[in-house]
């Protein structure tokens, strides 16, 4: 059984959330790729493509490919923000990348460069899944290894999970396995649990400023595909969903949009090896999905889940070793999919 244990000053998960987000994104900040963290990893010679996803919907992303590499990696960051600033995302691709992966980051519908290219919103996952199969697609078509593994972090988990239920459904024999670090779960559940507290308030009205941001930029972008008002009613991560979102992909309400696209309900039906990465003292979603996410796991054989007592929101930092740096979460998800590739290889 693995085990996490976070230095003792990162041991509050709300502590380490936030500590963890500052600190490498501050420092992401200031030196992009060259940061010293990342020094003893190579840098990886980005190329940047438009891929065209479901519905043909232009998905713009960063990939590369090293010479006799391995197998493919496409990864999801999460519910704000860019491939290019997106480090998580990037400290797991220059893993990957290190050990013979070719890798993908891309800007995920209603965000980055996706966003100037066309007014399509985001969906949660719904649609995305799907987008990930077609840039599979495509890497392999351009030269990359046709063993494809999806990983993401937060609710850009989520919409990893929503493509490998799109290729299990679409029997799509390229994408083998899949990872996950703390998706979202159900998000009309943990929005409640964020309001309940001073904190998860707080979080929320950042979240909500970033995602109004976007919907300005929508707005200047594609005056005719957003109505000036609904901008000026984006003060939460529900109103814009209700504004932005749900009218455009045929929902009723919020609540049936977070019905039909919130991670829980899938978990049960991937015929696809993945792992769950989750910590009991994320400060960002309900405690109380954690009984029914073991429920649901444990009943699906493709399904492995890694449930933490600590290690925050998108963090599980620990104190480096000679045998690995402080990215326990990071290493496990590859360490995780390079075992499955290897499986599906001798099988």
């Amino acid at each position: 059984m693995l085990t996490y244990q976070p230095p003792w000053y990162l041991s509050n998960g709300l502590f380490q959330t936030i500590a963890t987000s500052y600190w490498y994104g501050t420092t992401w900040g200031w030196w992009g790729e060259r940061v010293p963290w990342l020094s003893h990893l190579p840098l990886i010679p980005w190329q940047e493509q438009v891929f065209a996803g479901a519905d043909g919907v232009p998905i713009w992303g960063m990939w590369s490919c090293p010479n006799n590499a391995k197998a493919t990696l496409i990864i999801s960051y999460g519910i704000t923000g860019q491939a290019k600033n997106a480090w998580y995302a990037h400290i797991l691709a220059r893993k990957a990348y290190s050990r013979g992966w070719a890798v993908l980051i891309y800007d995920w519908r209603g965000h980055g460069k996706t966003a100037e290219l066309s007014p399509v919103p985001s969906s949660d996952g719904w649609r995305e899944g799907e987008d990930q199969l077609r840039m599979a697609e495509e890497l392999v078509a351009m030269g990359c290894p046709e063993a494809v593994a999806l990983v993401g972090f937060s609710l850009g988990g989520q919409l990893t999970l929503w493509g490998l239920k799109a290729a299990v459904e679409q029997n799509c024999s390229l994408v083998r396995c899949g990872g996950v670090l703390c998706p979202n779960l159900e998000s009309s559940r943990s929005l409640d649990y964020l309001l309940s507290t001073p904190a998860g308030r707080s979080i929320e009205r950042t979240l909500a400023h970033q995602l109004r941001e976007e919907a300005q930029k929508r707005l200047e972008r594609f005056p005719d595909a957003v109505k000036p008002s609904a901008v000026e009613s984006v003060n939460s991560i529900r109103a814009f969903d209700q504004y932005m979102v749900i009218d455009y992909y045929g929902f009723a309400s919020v609540a049936e949009y977070y019905q039909k696209t919130s991670g829980l309900y899938l978990l049960e039906a991937i015929a696809l090896p993945y792992l769950v990465i989750y910590a009991a003292d994320d400060p960002l979603f309900e405690p109380e999905l954690i009984p029914e996410l073991e429920r649901r796991t444990s009943g699906n054989p493709y399904a492995h889940l890694i449930l933490t007592s600590q290690g925050g929101h998108v963090s599980h930092i620990t104190t480096p070793t000679r045998a690995e740096d402080e990215f326990w979460g990071l290493n496990r998800l590859l360490e995780f999919c390079e075992a499955q590739l290897e499986e599906f290889k001798a099988s």
